[in-house]
């Protein structure tokens, strides 16, 4: 047997145990690293879809909550910033909306995911390029009804003449004539699409709803605390005066959708408002009510006692209900083509365009 050899192979064990150890403890190190880096990017990319579905929630909200009375204001290529919006998560968004032209928006939402201490962790901007609905030039008649018209009194005018309304001063150069009334059957599209908005899809944009009621308080303008049109209020339906009272700026340009979802509105507190007016059912006004813009309602209207008077045009379509057109008191429709382009303009809604709309910023 050679000692000498075996002496020299003393040791090995040991050394091959180490060696082992250290090949193991390198392995194990490599898979707690390994494991670190997935649940730290694992966790990132749950950070960042959280930002980019806060950012894609902020674009939708902004066009489905469509401000009209600044938006629809904005001149091409300006911006409009709307304050950060907290989410349920730690996520919140923030929008911007920049006029291209006359009619293309870019809404823009910044998405963004904080952690315990309120420090951003992941951010996603999205952009959706969105243009105003076209509501077309409103009816070709001051007057359009879907049964003939009962009149009492001599006090009632209807007309065709097409007027800027300059008793309140509108700067807008009138057209040609219209006619005053038009008789149009129940069921005929006149009624129900404007343009490329149906009556259906108006009344789901409408900022101020209304169920049966009688509104018996004066409908007027109102200013909230900043100074700016209240536009929470429902007795609130813009200042269609245009007098030199420059405290109701604001409510000059809001031009409201009000739309009444119950068999029967009756208007008989008076007042004034503009925009656009909306009614499921029948229409009664009462007392004095001063409206500038477009009336719709799919029932009957009738209109009697003090003094009414609509610039733009009325349509009563009389397909809901049995009651008949009554015009009475001192009614004044006049058609008005600078009126109703105010109104339409205004309440218009913006909607993604049909292609290619959507897109992640960053």
């Amino acid at each position: 047997m050679n000692t000498a050899s075996r002496a020299s192979e003393r040791g090995m064990a040991l050394a091959l145990a180490i060696f082992a150890l250290v090949v193991v403890g390198a392995l194990v190190a490599g898979a707690f690293l390994a494991g670190h880096l997935e649940q730290r990017t694992g966790r990132s990319t749950l950070y960042a879809e959280q930002a980019a579905d806060a950012a894609e929630a902020g674009a939708a909200e902004t066009l489905a909550s469509w401000d009209a009375l600044s938006l629809n204001a904005l001149a091409p290529g300006t911006t409009a910033a709307f304050p950060t919006v907290p989410l349920p998560g730690r996520s919140a968004y923030r929008p911007t909306v920049s006029r291209l032209n006359g009619q293309i928006f870019l809404v823009q939402s910044l998405g963004t995911r904080v952690n315990a201490g309120g420090n951003p962790i992941a951010r996603r901007t999205v952009g959706i390029v969105a243009r105003l609905a076209s509501l077309g030039s409103g009816p070709e008649a001051a007057l359009t009804v879907g049964k003939p018209v009962e009149i009492e009194g001599n006090q009632v005018v209807v007309s065709g003449a097409d007027s800027a309304d300059a008793r309140e001063g509108m700067a807008c150069a009138p057209g040609a004539a219209r006619p005053a009334t038009r008789i149009a059957a129940s069921s005929s599209t006149v009624y129900a699409v404007f343009g490329d908005v149906s009556f259906d899809r108006l009344a789901a944009h409408a900022g101020v709803i209304l169920s049966d009621t009688t509104i018996s308080s004066a409908l007027r303008p109102l200013l909230d605390a900043t100074g700016r049109c209240d536009v929470g209020d429902k007795s609130n339906w813009g200042e269609p005066r245009r007098s030199a009272d420059s405290q109701m700026e604001s409510c000059r340009r809001y031009f409201p959708i009000v739309y009444a979802r119950g068999t029967r509105l009756g208007i008989a507190g008076g007042g004034r408002g503009q925009g656009i007016l909306l009614v499921e059912g029948d229409l009664d006004i009462s007392g004095d009510f001063d409206f500038r813009g477009l009336v719709v309602v799919k029932g009957a209207v009738r209109i009697s006692g003090g003094r009414t008077w609509i610039t733009g045009a009325l349509m009563a379509a009389n397909s809901t209900g049995g009651n008949q057109n009554l015009l009475a008191g001192a009614t004044t429709i006049q058609y008005s083509s600078c009126a109703l382009a105010a109104a339409l303009g205004g309440a218009a809604f913006a909607e993604p365009i049909g292609q290619r709309s959507w897109v992640q910023v960053y």
